[in-house]
């Protein structure tokens, strides 16, 4: 075998024994265990160290580094975004396995190993701009209020700086903050942190960050004492990035905003562009020049023409859409319109107007002379002249084919120009047809469940008469050849029939309404009404007490005041209903020489002072299921009977209604 073959068996055989030697490294038993991931915490409110983003996920300078050992060391990493504090107690608990980024203090060695540096963290004093002048270093800020960080190394040495005040925050956000707000003079942190900071919140004009560089330390990587497996690995590839020139760069792209080959590179394009500008400026001057030259003949006799057209365009259009936003408005809104010239022809209407006098769009100018609901709205035609103020009425008509009939309310005003010259007038409606619909039919349901209330009175009321006939009628067979017996029949049936049939006229008059008619009318006969209601109060455990003053006789509508007095006695019944007391008293009393007065107080869960100024307006109630006429109509009815009502309530505590009403004068004189 020649030299050239020896060697090339030499070198065959170290080229096997190397497969071999890594075949078996990679098919050891060791290649297939599983990896473990390092929990790593990183301070969660540091920019532009380390911050957490929008999806909780951390970023920042110091997890960008830890990438880098994980991606050189072939380590898993799970980033657990902490407080400083929360995260050094983590660490000596072993629940994590490293801090990303942790300033240098000779108090955690017994509990932390920390890694080579890889920047230098300071300390500096940001103050509002006025401050300036007063505040230049650390000394100055004797008698200020200061706020710091908890874990800031300045803290000790601000505690024991005599007149001073201190304010510890959690971390850098909240101190600037506290700054912002004016509630501190002084804010101490790392520069690069406040200046993102006041960057983000706007704020970055109003404050200065002084040079002066405070406690310096060594900013790095901070493992559990003892773990040199994982402290050697971090030690190696932070060299490593130092040897190939790669941890400035990196450190520089988070704490600087540019870097040299950037700002060369801008200063370069800055220099081209300028120089192409500069052509580019030249040129449009030369051309610019010129062009005014020729212009400046023909502007002189165009420039008042070409004003005069753009204003009268200008003009148009304004006026184009002053009218099309005008008749927007007018045909949106629910009122109709219509407007008249000085000798009530119609000049304009909207598509309201034309709804509300059944009437198809362009036959209003007809209707001037054919439609009776427009003649009866234009009456005041006749008397234009008298017509001072507006006039608003509310009027019944029949208008369509149908002999529909309408609650038009209206009111006319006069149009005048910009000279307070009259010039018109104008007819404005409101169909106000279903709302009065409306208003009836709520008004008897209201009546119909006070009805309800009274029939359950009135039942109770008729079954004594009823049993006294009943019992009479039951011994008629036996007992009827029996003188007191027949005696007993003559003296008492008649009175109980009677008594059944004054029931019976009583609720008969209340379901039938009728004209009102004033008449003499005592309290006792007023009062006798309360008798109804006897069962339903007892059935509801509420106490009724009564006052009545004998001698007093009103001078009113019965039928009108006992619905009035009933609908409040329903409602008091209803307020004491959930009451730990339940007590309603009913008073009837002279109040002067011509009034009588009616109270009905209870213990109720009463009215607030908000709605105690409304109860009288109509469809305002504070009942689940009111429809808010009961007390609108006892007010009208009162009113019509020429009296008064008032209220008098307390939130929890109970409510006074006191009616006055005018007494029938001795000798036939009605009030």
């Amino acid at each position: 075998m020649g030299k050239i073959g020896k060697r090339y068996f030499k070198i065959s055989f170290l080229f096997i024994l190397f497969l071999l030697i890594q075949g078996t490294s990679v098919y050891s038993p060791a290649a297939f265990a599983d990896k473990k991931t390092y929990k790593i915490a990183g301070e969660w409110a540091l920019p532009p160290f380390s911050y957490m983003k929008e999806d909780r996920a951390l970023a920042g300078m110091s997890i960008d580094i830890m990438e880098k050992i994980s991606e050189e060391n072939g380590l898993e990493f799970e980033y657990i975004p902490m407080s400083i504090e929360d995260a050094k107690k983590a660490l000596k608990d072993g629940k994590i396995d490293a801090i990303a980024g942790i300033s240098y203090n000779a108090e955690n060695e017994s509990w932390f190993d920390f890694s080579d540096p890889y920047f230098m963290m300071s300390y500096s004093l940001i103050i509002p701009k006025e401050k300036k002048e007063s505040i230049k270093k650390i000394s100055d800020i004797r008698d200020s209020h200061i706020v710091i960080e908890n874990n800031s190394p300045v803290l000790a040495t601000l505690q024991n700086m005599r007149n001073t005040d201190l304010t510890i925050v959690t971390n850098q956000y909240a101190g600037l903050l506290t700054l912002v707000n004016e509630k501190a003079d002084v804010f101490i942190g790392n520069k690069w942190t406040a200046s993102f900071y006041l960057k983000h919140i706007e704020q970055e004009d109003g404050f200065v960050i002084l040079d002066e560089v405070i406690e310096p330390a060594d900013y790095s990587i901070a493992v559990k004492k003892g773990n040199e497996d994982l402290l050697r690995q971090i030690n190696q590839t932070l060299t490593t990035l130092k040897a190939r020139d790669e941890l400035n760069p990196l450190v520089d792209g988070w704490l600087r905003p540019k870097s040299e080959a950037e700002i060369i590179r801008l200063k370069q394009f800055v220099f081209f562009l300028s120089i192409v500008l500069s052509v580019v400026a030249l040129v449009l001057l030369i051309i610019y020049i010129w062009n005014q030259r020729l212009k400046k003949a023909v502007s002189k006799q165009t420039h008042a023409l070409r004003l005069l057209n753009e204003n009268l365009k200008k003009q148009r259009q304004e006026i184009a859409d002053s009218n099309v936003f005008k008749d927007q408005i007018l045909n949106n809104i629910d009122t109709g319109i219509v407007t008249f010239g000085l000798d009530f022809t119609i000049k304009s209407w909207n598509s309201r107007a034309l709804d509300i006098l059944s009437q198809a769009d362009g036959e209003l100018n007809d209707i001037q002379h054919s439609s009776s609901l427009l003649n009866k709205l234009l009456r005041v035609y006749d008397v234009k002249d008298t017509l001072q103020e507006e006039t608003a009425e509310t009027i019944e008509v029949e208008t369509g084919r149908n002999g529909q009939k309408k609650v038009i309310y209206y009111r006319i005003l006069r149009m005048y120009d910009s000279q307070m010259k009259l010039t018109g007038y104008i007819l404005a409606m409101n169909d106000e047809t279903e709302k009065m619909k409306l208003q009836q039919k709520l008004i008897t349901q209201e009546k119909l469940h006070a009805l309800g209330q009274l029939v359950a009175g009135v039942a109770h009321e008729i079954r004594n008469p009823l049993t006294s006939i009943k019992t009479f009628i039951d011994m008629l067979p036996k007992k009827y050849d029996r003188p007191e017996f027949r005696d007993l029949i003559v003296e008492h049936l008649p009175a109980e029939v009677n008594r059944l049939n004054t029931i019976v006229t009583d609720l008969v008059e209340y379901a039938r309404p009728r004209p009102s008619n004033k008449q003499r009318y005592t309290a006792p006969e007023l009062a006798s009404l309360i008798k109804f209601l006897q069962v339903t109060v007892d059935k509801k455990g509420i106490i009724l007490e009564k006052s009545i003053d004998e001698k007093l006789v009103f001078y009113i509508d019965p039928q009108q005041i006992r619905q009035v007095i009933l609908n409040l006695i329903l409602n008091a019944i209803d307020a004491v209903e959930e009451s730990t007391e339940k007590r309603i008293v009913i008073g009837m009393e002279m109040e002067d020489a011509n009034y009588g007065k009616i109270t009905i107080s209870d213990t109720g869960k009463g009215i607030n002072e908000e709605d105690l100024t409304r109860i009288f307006e109509p469809f305002y109630t504070s009942k689940e299921k009111g429809v808010g006429l009961g007390l609108t109509l006892s007010y009208n009815l009162i009113k019509e009977n020429n009296g008064d009502i008032h209220v008098e309530s307390q939130p929890s505590q109970g409510t006074v209604f006191t009616i006055l009403l005018p007494l029938y004068e001795t000798g036939g004189d009605k009030s």
